[in-house]
């Protein structure tokens, strides 16, 4: 919500808390109803455990799957992986 008040979601696809969500349209984003969304160099997540699945995408887009994976066992987390 930080970044939607400075203008940095306008047009934008974004999720966030869904207490928020109403508040993030106003702000201007486009509310995409996923865990995690992936809009190029803003990625934003859902809620609280949504936040797990973000941080399990940016180790899988900046160190690779198979690393994102044994995180995943490890944690013994169920993963969503967002769409691309």
């Amino acid at each position: 919500m930080l970044l939607a008040h400075a203008g940095l979601v306008t047009g934008r696809r974004a999720n966030t808390h869904h207490s928020a969500v109403a508040e993030l349209a106003e702000l201007g984003a486009e509310v995409v109803p996923e865990r995690v969304v992936d809009d190029g160099d803003l990625i934003t997540s859902g809620g609280v455990t949504s936040g797990i699945d973000l941080a399990l995408w940016l180790v899988e887009r900046f160190a690779g799957a198979e690393l994102a994976a044994a995180v995943t066992e490890n944690l013994e987390y169920p993963r969503f992986t967002p769409a691309r």
